[in-house]
């Protein structure tokens, strides 16, 4: 027997006691591997004449053979030292190849934690398992009948659905659920879901309907909530409540804040008119208001028919009031006035004349720029308002198309401080340049208002403010816009529950409600 089948023979058995090393191994435990691995690691010089020259390459570690013995080739042998092409032999002493030897069987030793952690017959790399897909849980503050409600509506997509607390009433049985988008409530897409007794029902706003996500603004993109909370500070103004006496903090040019540039859309506007009010006008009958009008309107009030009418005009006004109302024969002009019963004070008149509306889309554009209406309109109202209002400011300007005319909002002024319940408004006709209404609280006097001293920070009013009705992050619809295609706002707003005006009494502190 040559030396190179003695030596393939030793590694056979080699192989063929690895094999049994590892079902020892599974069935026996740590000890008995850990024994017969130390010692084939001493048995391997037993027995063998080994050359001084040339050592063959270590052993590979390799799936056992099915035969119990190699198949020796049956081409002579050649007596040449065996080379691999790619790592040439090395020359080595017998110690080195015992050495490496033994650390080849070393590395066959099987690592006895895996042994204990791999269940026998599997594969010692586990698959990764998916986490289990926990149910839809119904958020605690709303009641399971709604929550069953609308997982009946939406299906599997409620997830996607999130119960909005400032637009919810529990006192009413209304809850409202918004969509979620990028994580962002939407406000024009929801359902209202009502309870009313054992009855449950639902109102859809935009509903299930799906939106390209493309069109909404990046939320990464949103200037940070400080920021936004920065902007509504610069907002807040003291201003008066004239029904209740006070002198109140309030966000007075507050709109939405774009939540991208932090800019804010300004509908009103802070132009100061001093004027030099009339103290009022009055009548004492419907002759006297038939006079009034014919100066102020031009109108040949003696061919119109005249209607009497008493009420307390829908609770508008404190007092009583006495409407007077004239028609012309064919209908097509109109005329009426508010004055109070008692006193005869002019509240509020208005002109209305059919042809005009419908001729209204063959007029020319506005003959006058914007500041001449507003300067014919305030010297028009002084003449209706009490001796102690010195002062207005422009509030909104309107322009109403259908009628050709413009209506100019102005706010009383106090001490240089808006009496914010009290506005009032001068319409004025764009081809005859005549007031041809004129609305508001007419009656208003600043005698009860208070001195605005001793008057908490503006920072603490702030803070109250904004713990009271805190900012939103949210989309909405641009009112602008119209159209399937039109990209929603990404705003920061204030969304409350009451439809009443709220502020801070800037002596106490505490929270107004108007």
């Amino acid at each position: 027997m040559t030396y190179l089948q003695n030596d393939l023979q030793k590694r056979a058995r080699k192989l063929k006691q690895q094999q049994k090393l590892l079902v020892l191994a599974k069935a026996g435990g740590v000890a008995a591997a850990a024994f017969l691995v130390f010692g084939l690691a001493n048995m391997h010089d037993v027995g063998v004449e080994k050359p001084k020259t040339v050592s063959l390459p270590p052993a590979e570690v390799v799936e056992p053979p099915k035969t119990e013995l190699p198949i020796l080739p049956k081409h002579p042998i050649s007596k040449e030292p065996t080379v691999q092409k790619k790592n040439p032999p090395t020359k080595t002493s017998p110690k080195e190849t015992s050495k490496a030897r033994t650390e080849q069987v070393d590395k066959t030793k099987i690592n006895p934690e895996q042994i204990n952690q791999t269940p026998t017959g599997e594969s010692q790399q586990r698959q990764p398992v998916s986490p289990p897909i926990s149910p839809p849980v119904a958020p605690p503050d709303i009641p399971a009948p709604v929550w069953t409600h609308l997982q009946k509506i939406v299906g599997e997509n409620v997830n996607e659905y999130q119960a909005h607390s400032s637009l919810s009433n529990e006192k009413t049985g209304q809850y409202y659920f918004t969509r979620l988008v990028n994580g962002i409530p939407y406000l024009d897409s929801g359902y209202l879901v009502q309870v009313q007794g054992e009855k449950t029902q639902s109102l859809a706003l935009s509903g299930n309907k799906q939106w390209n996500t493309q069109l909404f603004p990046d939320p990464a993109k949103a200037i940070p909530m400080e920021q936004a909370q920065q902007v509504f500070g610069d907002s807040v103004e003291l201003a008066y409540v004239r029904n209740q006496s006070k002198l109140v903090y309030f966000p007075g040019l507050f709109r939405n804040i774009n939540a991208i540039d932090g800019t804010v859309k300004k509908e009103e506007q802070k132009q100061l008119i001093p004027i030099t009010p009339h103290g009022g006008q009055f009548v004492r009958d419907e002759k006297e208001a038939a006079a009034f009008l014919s100066k102020e309107l031009q109108l040949p009030m003696h061919e119109m028919a005249f209607q009497y009418d008493s009420s307390n005009n829908n609770g508008k006004q404190p007092q009583n009031i006495t409407v007077y109302k004239w028609f012309s024969a064919n209908k097509q002009k109109s005329v009426s006035m508010d004055v109070i019963a008692d006193t005869g004070q002019v509240v509020s008149y208005y002109f209305h004349e059919k042809e005009k509306e419908e001729e209204s889309s063959k007029k020319i554009p506005d003959p006058k720029p914007t500041e001449a209406y507003i300067e014919s309109a305030s010297l028009f109202l002084q003449k209706f308002l009490d001796k102690s209002i010195q002062q207005l400011r422009v509030k909104n300007i309107i322009r109403n198309s259908s009628t050709s005319q413009i209506t100019i909002q102005f706010q009383a002024m106090h001490h240089n401080i808006a009496i914010i319940d009290r506005t009032f408004e001068v319409s004025i006709d764009l081809e005859t340049e005549q007031a041809v209404r004129i609305d508001g609280d007419l009656t208003t006097s600043t005698d009860t208002l208070p001195e605005p001293v001793n008057v908490i920070l503006q920072e603490t009013a702030i803070e109250r403010l904004l713990e009271d009705s805190p900012l939103e992050l949210v989309y909405a619809n641009n009112p602008g816009l119209s159209g399937a295609n039109q990209p929603p706002q990404l705003i920061y707003t204030i969304i409350k529950k009451e439809t009443t005006r709220t502020g801070i009494d800037a002596r106490s502190g505490k929270k107004v409600i108007w």
